[in-house]
């Protein structure tokens, strides 16, 4: 799984499958949304038994119908009332034809399950289901965007690397500007900075830029350069989550990264 959400197109798959499993914990929230006492269904029957499980409830009459009530709209008071009614009470019962599921009970005399307060809760309850929907959504968009940002990171570093080196340094560091330092060495009498500048990652030595990359987002990368007869190269590890310095290809500073 690590090695699927780590390529570019394995994200964009990861992320469309978030979309469309948010997509449908959204929607099928859509039936439970609370209906008019005009628009549900009636049915009046004799009543033959109850019952209440963890993940479904069943309202049974004496002609074989069953009903299913929502267990969400339950309370101890009325569970123990089904479980005490006598068999052939008379129920009045209008039942939501959106999902099927009772939205209230009448006996002749009394209401056992009010119509507002018990589409109410399965409204409350369902909107859990509709955060994680979205989140879900967001969430994929997200990776989406990551991948091909990603994508196009890699292809840029390829070029990057293909290119010729340029000789010496592209311009004076401006110490004028916000930036932050991501890591930052001496060694040899030479000093290295490299740090972060608005979208900008420079490898600094001794006050001069000499390799540079723009991105809204951080990947893996290296920046690289040559001062008189060493090399020097500083860069992001994703994989180690570590920004590092090397001099003459030995590691000589690196430093853990939480963003």
């Amino acid at each position: 799984m690590d090695g699927i959400v780590e390529s570019p197109l394995g994200l964009l798959i990861v992320g469309i499958l978030a979309i469309i499993m948010g997509t449908v914990f959204i929607l099928s929230q859509n039936a439970n949304t609370p209906i008019a006492r005009e628009d549900a269904t009636s049915y009046v029957g004799e009543f033959e038994s109850y019952v209440s499980e963890r993940n479904y409830s069943d309202l049974n009459f004496t002609d074989g119908t069953t009903l299913s009530v929502y267990p969400h709209t339950e309370t101890q008071d009325f569970i123990d009332i089904m479980h005490s009614l006598p068999r052939g009470t008379r129920l009045h019962v209008l039942i939501n034809p959106n999902n099927d599921y009772v939205a209230e009970i009448k006996t002749d005399t009394m209401e056992l399950l009010n119509f507002e307060s018990s589409q109410q809760r399965i409204a409350d309850y369902d909107n859990g289901y509709v955060a994680i929907g979205i989140f879900a959504v967001a969430g994929g968009a997200f990776l989406i965007i990551y991948g091909i940002a990603r994508r196009l990171n890699d292809k840029k570093e390829t070029a990057r690397k293909k290119a010729p080196k340029k000789s010496g340094a592209i311009r004076y560091a401006d110490q004028a500007k916000h930036e932050r330092i991501l890591l930052e060495a001496n060694v040899e009498g030479y000093n290295i900075c490299y740090r972060r500048v608005k979208h900008t990652n420079e490898l600094i030595v001794n006050g001069k830029v000499y390799d540079e990359l723009k991105g809204i987002l951080e990947f893996s990368h290296k920046l690289s350069a040559t001062v008189g007869e060493h090399t020097v190269e500083a860069g992001f590890d994703e994989h180690a989550g570590e920004s590092y310095i090397s001099f003459d290809n030995r590691i000589i500073k690196r430093k853990k990264r939480l963003f």
